[in-house]
């Protein structure tokens, strides 16, 4: 199964200040299973940690660029996936996945409260904004989930999570990581609890 292309424009500036198409045309940085028909990502852009660059023309996002699966702080990866349905991840979906996604880390640190309960759980030190842009794919969490379709976003801060694509055709999500500073998920539950903790006479 091919994935569609993504079609990306980047803009910048000619040396007199204008605005001007630097490039119009598919994204050259996209990867596709050799596994799990249909699975795959583009990615369009990414920001190293740090100023951004308006002056260069260079492409971060260029064809043989090694992107990482996930920012580190700092860092921003803009990525559009293709999620086909669950019933066609083989058996042992979890490890293929994080196998080719070098997420294993990831994978670990989503599985301490899911109770197993999907291959995709994982965690990650991001904000993530996540945009459906075609089919229907359900968010799960340690406690609950949301079925979105076309136009709906979610707001991912650093949570165990995983995508269910129970439908019978693929769900193109776009999303935009930026990286946070390393918390686990107990870590933020005790800044939690200190911070609901009153105050103690002096």
């Amino acid at each position: 199964m091919t994935r569609p292309p993504v079609r990306r424009i980047v803009t910048g500036h000619d040396d007199h200040g204008r605005a001007i198409i630097l490039s119009d045309g598919a994204a050259p940085n996209h990867w596709s299973s050799e596994v799990i028909p249909g699975f795959g990502a583009t990615v369009p852009w990414l920001t190293a940690a740090g100023p951004i660059d308006h002056v260069t023309d260079a492409d971060p996002a260029a064809a043989d660029a090694e992107i990482p699966s996930f920012p580190a702080a700092g860092e921003t990866i803009l990525r559009i996936a293709d999620f086909p349905p669950d019933a066609v991840y083989p058996d042992e979906a979890g490890s293929v996945i994080f196998s080719e996604l070098d997420g294993h880390d990831e994978a670990e640190a989503g599985a301490e409260h899911s109770g197993s309960k999907h291959f995709w759980f994982h965690r990650t030190d991001s904000l993530d904004y996540a945009v459906v842009l075609e089919g229907e794919i359900t968010l799960l969490v340690d406690e609950g989930e949301a079925t979105m379709r076309a136009g709906d976003v979610a707001v991912q801060r650093a949570t165990s999570h995983a995508w269910s694509n129970r439908t019978d055709r693929t769900a193109r999500v776009l999303f935009v990581l930026i990286g946070t500073e390393p918390l686990t998920a107990s870590q933020i539950a005790e800044r939690r609890r200190e911070a609901s903790r009153p105050l103690e006479s002096a």
